[in-house]
């Protein structure tokens, strides 16, 4: 719509020019200003789009980029993997180590550069799961400990789990935080998915 307006207003300019130096030419009173509006106004239009397309990233060449970044990000969070934990997990049970390890690499290697999509939506929304990413990321390491069988992490602790006692207060709120720092994650890194699969997979 904007190129189509200002297409429109190109030539009107064109035609306007062309109008000021004709009527001066079958006057008999020609004018170098009109003229020179006139080769003006022209310049404009045949110069218009070589010079946008010298701002403007070929779209092809926008589309292997953004395909290649988002083949590389779903080979680190696969939909399916990622989903399932987020969404079905409760936090206040152990978990393995394994099963965060994505995430934490996530956020470690996806705060660049050459990490930002062309796509003006595509990179909104990647930032906005990245940010969502950082604090859950954040709060699982804040929030966890290592268990005694090696691999699996839990916000109840060894220690903790020995007395026999009911779970303290601060445990229970560190499981209510991760349980809904991850159902904000979920929701906008599945609507992440779906937006680059429509605008990238054609």
């Amino acid at each position: 719509m904007r190129k189509f307006v200002e297409d429109v207003f190109a030539l009107a300019a064109l035609v306007g020019t062309e109008a000021w130096f004709l009527k001066g030419y079958f006057a008999d009173q020609p004018d170098f200003e009109p003229a020179l509006a006139f080769l003006a106004a022209l310049g404009v239009v045949l110069a218009k789009d070589p010079i946008r397309a010298r701002f403007v990233a070929p779209k092809e060449a926008t589309s292997t980029h953004d395909k290649e970044l988002f083949k590389a990000f779903t080979d680190l969070l696969p939909p399916n993997q990622t989903t399932r934990f987020f969404k079905e997990h409760d936090f206040g049970g152990s978990f393995s180590k394994s099963d965060v390890a994505p995430l934490y690499s996530f956020v470690e290697t996806w705060d660049s550069v050459d990490k930002e999509f062309l796509d003006e939506d595509l990179e909104k929304k990647r930032k906005a799961i990245y940010s969502l990413a950082s604090e859950l990321a954040s709060e699982i390491a804040g929030r966890t400990v290592p268990l005694r069988s090696g691999d699996l992490i839990s916000v109840f602790s060894d220690q903790q789990r020995a007395t026999g006692q009911p779970r303290p207060a601060s445990v229970i709120e560190d499981a209510k935080v991760l349980n809904e720092k991850s159902s904000l994650f979920v929701p906008k890194y599945e609507e992440f998915v779906r937006l680059c699969k429509v605008k990238l997979e054609k």
